[in-house]
């Protein structure tokens, strides 16, 4: 069983700045917001880490740059993040983020819906996709390749390009995306 922690990015911003804010904005407010998700990652050894805008109303570019940016390049070689309750509004902000520090993460919309923000070669998000459509159990190479008409040595490839960022784990019976249970 995965160990998630959900940080309610509403409550992180409470704590930091004080003032009834649902505002991320400023990159002052995005370096106290991220300092206080530090300690809590730093207090809790759990394996993936929940973040959620579901209640955050405006995201600017620095904030996006201070809190995602920052801790993805800080932690994403130890943890998987998974972004919660993202809107179109959050993905203008984290997307040009993402591309520019060459990282990645799997967000998913207030439906649930997953996919991948930041800059990852076509290949891996169309098997990303094909992971995510294919329902949420485990799903081997062979079948990447034969849905995506690629010879597996590329499928394994594209998987192999998402676990290594961290946005797919892959387990005995095949690869997984990432979802908050």
């Amino acid at each position: 069983m995965t160990v998630m922690q959900r940080i309610d990015l509403k409550e992180v911003l409470g704590r930091a700045v004080s003032g009834p804010y649902g505002d991320l904005v400023t990159r002052r407010t995005g370096q106290a917001v991220r300092s206080e998700i530090e300690e809590m990652l730093d207090d809790c050894d759990t394996e993936v880490a929940v973040i959620d805008f579901g209640t955050v109303r405006c995201l600017d570019l620095s904030c996006a740059d201070e809190i995602v940016g920052k801790l993805l390049l800080q932690y994403g070689s130890a943890r998987y993040f998974l972004l919660v309750g993202v809107d179109d509004g959050h993905r203008d902000a984290l997307q040009p983020v993402l591309e520019r520090h060459q990282l990645a993460v799997v967000a998913e919309d207030r439906s649930g819906t997953p996919r991948v923000l930041g800059s990852i070669p076509d290949r891996a998000r169309d098997a990303f996709d094909v992971l995510t459509t294919s329902g949420y159990g485990r799903t081997a190479a062979d079948e990447i390749a034969q849905r995506l008409a690629v010879p597996p040595e590329a499928a394994t490839a594209a998987l192999q390009e998402l676990c290594a960022r961290r946005l797919v784990r892959e387990g005995a019976n095949g690869f997984q995306p990432l979802r908050c249970a």
